[in-house]
């Protein structure tokens, strides 16, 4: 039995570093995994920073053209995470979060800057 895809739209295999900002002025250092216009799916290894389904979110990341690649600089998208996942890799276990990118509002104490 397959499992039906649930992105939908096409995302860059990465492997980049990037930072999640949270509620409350909470800063995690990510790996983002994959990316696209839609979304990212970024890889915690510090599985003491707790993050929840349904927080809102900040993903820095680099800025993508129109056909995924990256440009020079940064940007800071404003979504939700909607999975959380934990990953056992050959290192250690990971935290996985799948973050939708909505254009809503950012978390509930994010400064910009």
């Amino acid at each position: 039995m397959s499992v039906p895809e649930r992105r939908r739209a096409e995302r860059l295999p990465v492997d980049w570093l990037g930072r999640l900002f949270l509620s409350e002025g909470r800063e995690i250092e990510v790996r983002i995994k994959n990316i696209g216009r839609m979304g990212a799916l970024v890889q915690i290894a510090d599985l003491e920073d707790a993050v929840f389904e349904g927080e809102r979110a900040v993903l820095d990341h680099p800025i993508l053209d129109d056909y995924n690649q990256p440009l020079e600089g940064r940007a800071r998208t404003n979504g939700r995470v909607v999975r959380v996942e934990l990953e056992f890799l050959d290192e250690g276990v990971a935290r996985q979060l799948a973050v939708h990118f909505d254009d809503g509002t950012p978390p509930a104490g994010y400064e910009a800057t």
